[in-house]
């Protein structure tokens, strides 16, 4: 059965909580050329990637699974112009799932007995659902982002400003429209903080301002700490003239600068952290950690790929050529080479044991180490 989904954390999930041992998913993320033209290329693009794949572990991609993923990118592939689409197969368990994703990732096809979801996680992230608050002195729109659909959550017109045009004798009429002016716009954005405030409670998404420099300083200060603390941004918008679709790519940017600074800042933290007991940039003490649930926190490079092994009886995980030895990597099981099977990313495989373990995942761009981790408590058996 195709499904056809768009990426979300659940889907993200479910893909994450897929294990086949005895037999081989194919996780293939292929970039969609916006013109046509060069789409003549992309399945034999698509069957390289495959049969690259396959000159590792864990095996070989079933033939069957190879022509549904070249028949799926021959009907869809105009649906996916310009993207990155992630597509999944195993026709033992009925998977063929593909899933357009937010930003771009790099081609490539892994073979496992799992779907290999780093790239799903690493969107998410960087392209999350967000907000938008645009105002000026009387109008003001709340919008919804999900992916490239935006949605109208509230719009709000205040009360006609009169106009100051007429000074008045002596100018004392000008004096008291100009204060009526600044109450008004005053009571618009409160009224407008407080709609914001009230539409956003249960959410954690970021938020981005749009509007006139001195219109989003007066609205930025009477915004509540809960709604500030989830501010990524604000641009300059003139909201007479704007669309829901115009503010959505003005706040793209922002978004993205947001996302660049907030992996930055913990990639600063984990190497200005002196050397102790509560964060760790060495990988094999990060994957006994996240086997111990030790781990609040954990950023991966996402410019690197581990191959390694991981013991589906207790989950130890290793990294290197070399098959899991007993007490190694927190593997507990007295036979652990019998249970471990090669991976081609550990680093996948250490991303779900922590999403399981209730930690946070962060992809990182340009990081000096391959994984670091916040640690909530020593693991045992470590110094």
């Amino acid at each position: 059965m195709i499904n056809r989904a768009s990426i979300t954390k659940t889907v993200t999930d479910d893909l994450r909580g897929l294990l086949v041992p005895n037999t081989t998913v194919i996780s293939l993320y292929l970039n969609v050329p916006l013109d046509l033209a060069e789409h003549r290329g992309l399945l034999t693009r698509a069957r390289e990637l495959i049969k690259a794949a396959q000159g590792g572990p864990p095996g070989h991609a079933a033939g069957s699974d190879v022509e549904s993923i070249t028949g799926l990118i021959s009907d869809r592939s105009q649906d996916w112009l310009g993207r990155t689409v992630a597509i999944f197969a195993c026709g033992e368990v009925g998977l063929l799932q593909a899933i357009p994703l937010r930003g771009p990732a790099a081609d490539r096809a892994i073979l496992s007995n799992r779907p290999y979801t780093r790239p799903l996680l690493t969107a998410l992230q960087r392209h999350p659902d967000y907000q938008i608050a645009v105002l000026d002195t009387k109008h003001a729109w709340i919008l919804s982002v999900h992916d490239d659909d935006v949605d109208m959550l509230f719009e709000r017109t205040g009360p006609d400003l009169p106009s100051s045009a007429f000074a008045g004798w002596a100018g004392l009429e000008a004096h008291r429209m100009q204060r009526r002016i600044l109450n008004l716009s005053k009571q618009h954005y409160r009224d407008t903080a407080a709609i914001l405030e009230q539409t956003t409670a249960a959410s954690q998404r970021p938020l981005v301002i749009g509007g006139h420099g001195r219109q989003i300083s007066h609205f930025l200060g009477m915004l509540s700490r809960t709604v500030s603390q989830r501010l990524a941004g604000s641009f300059a918008v003139d909201l007479s003239s704007a669309t829901p679709a115009r503010v959505r790519d003005l706040a793209k940017p922002v978004m993205a600068r947001w996302s660049e600074s907030a992996e930055a800042e913990l990639v600063a933290e984990a190497l200005s952290e002196p050397p102790d007991r509560t964060i760790t940039t060495d990988l094999d003490s990060c994957l006994a950690a996240v086997r111990s649930g030790a781990v609040s926190q954990l950023v991966l490079a996402d410019d690197q790929m581990v191959p390694g092994h991981v013991c589906d009886t207790c989950g130890g995980l290793a990294a290197g050529p070399t098959p899991i030895e007993a007490g190694a990597a927190g593997c507990t099981c007295p036979d652990p080479g019998s249970a471990a099977r090669p991976v081609p990313d550990v680093l996948d495989e250490l991303a779900c044991q922590a999403l399981d373990r209730g930690s946070e995942v962060t992809a990182a761009r340009e990081a000096p180490f391959t994984a670091a981790a916040w640690l909530r408590f020593q693991p045992a058996g470590t110094s």
